[in-house]
């Protein structure tokens, strides 16, 4: 029976803004503008995936230096971004996360549902001020860091702890995200993946919204 929902961070329940004002912003706080604009914009809209190539380990969802450090290098090797600039991205970096389209929603009706909604992200550092400002934070019941619990996704230690802070059993909780890879490691603990189609950086969450209501919903069936 499903009780639960965990649900991941950057495209789940977050996406990435205007990457040009995310740009803007830092050259301004730098006030050093790159000599090649548009590669920098490229390496932004890929930089985690490029951190976890050179940090296959995801070690760096662990400690935050080493969180800064993966950004930073990355944006450095693949666009030449300059040390200040690359510092000010990551200083700006959670003020241009926006919520996803139909997040609120999603967890205002999960949890309507009678379910326990909890946020499940590997990530270097707190963002539930930035959740806060969003207006999701309010909306969950309990948030679980890489970094505050040593462990990441997809170990599957850190899918039962996440349950268990729920007061469920893994097997009556569902993790929603985006990553085969990392989300898809709840299996692995007893809990069913539903993944997030992503499309030009918005996850549609719509799909999945409707199926975890509909396994929500109380069986018309089923007798008391």
């Amino acid at each position: 029976m499903l009780r639960a929902v965990l649900v991941d961070l950057h495209h789940t329940l977050v996406r990435t803004g205007s990457v040009d004002t995310w740009v803007d912003a830092a050259v301004a706080a730098s006030g050093d503008e790159p000599a090649d604009r548009q590669a920098v914009l490229t390496s932004l809209r890929h930089v985690w995936s490029r951190a976890a190539v050179r940090h296959p380990d995801l070690a760096w969802d662990l400690d935050p230096a080493l969180h800064r450090r993966a950004f930073e290098e990355s944006l450095r090797e693949d666009s030449s971004t300059s040390a200040p600039l690359s510092a000010a991205l990551y200083d700006l970096m959670l003020a241009h996360w926006m919520a996803s389209d139909g997040a609120v929603d999603l967890l205002v009706a999960l949890r309507r549902h009678g379910l326990r909604v909890g946020l499940l992200s590997n990530i270097g550092l707190d963002p539930r001020g930035r959740l806060a400002q969003l207006g999701l934070l309010e909306h969950l019941d309990d948030v679980v860091l890489s970094v505050e619990v040593g462990l990441v996704k997809p170990d599957p230690r850190v899918f039962a702890l996440a349950a268990r802070r729920l007061g469920v059993e893994a097997a009556d909780c569902v993790m929603l995200g985006d990553s085969r890879s990392t989300d898809g490691g709840a299996a692995a603990a007893g809990m069913t993946t539903v993944l997030v189609p992503v499309d030009d950086g918005r996850p549609r969450l719509g799909a999945a919204a409707r199926m975890l209501l509909a396994a929500a919903a109380p069986d018309p069936l089923s007798t008391s």
